[in-house]
């Protein structure tokens, strides 16, 4: 199994090209700047089926919020949102809105 996922809709949203931190194991970040010195990190392997969040501030040493998801079947962008969906349940795990400003909603 991999990771359902349309690189051109991460392509907008995040408005920048992917980091390939393993060309072959096909594992990505995207980052994104926000206001108020915040950044979103998102990264994610297509074939170990993981999605990682990560939210920092530049004048902290430890992010704000930091979750590994397992399982993870389907990584969807609907308009300025990232949405996760794991494995069997096809419900929404964890909701990642990026503009105007950064919310994360989980829903587990």
């Amino acid at each position: 199994m991999a990771i359902k996922y349309d690189e051109y809709l991460l392509l907008e949203l995040f408005n920048s090209e992917p980091i390939i931190i393993d060309r072959e194991a096909e594992i990505y970040k995207y980052q994104i700047q926000g206001p108020l010195g915040l950044e979103l990190a998102f990264s994610f392997s297509v074939y170990d089926q993981y999605v990682t969040i990560r939210l920092d501030h530049n004048q902290l040493q430890n992010p704000l919020y930091d979750i590994e998801i397992q399982n993870v079947e389907e990584i969807r962008v609907e308009k300025s949102k990232l949405i996760v969906i794991k494995q069997q349940s096809e419900e929404l795990v964890i909701e990642v809105k990026v503009t105007p400003n950064f919310m994360i909603d989980l829903c587990i």
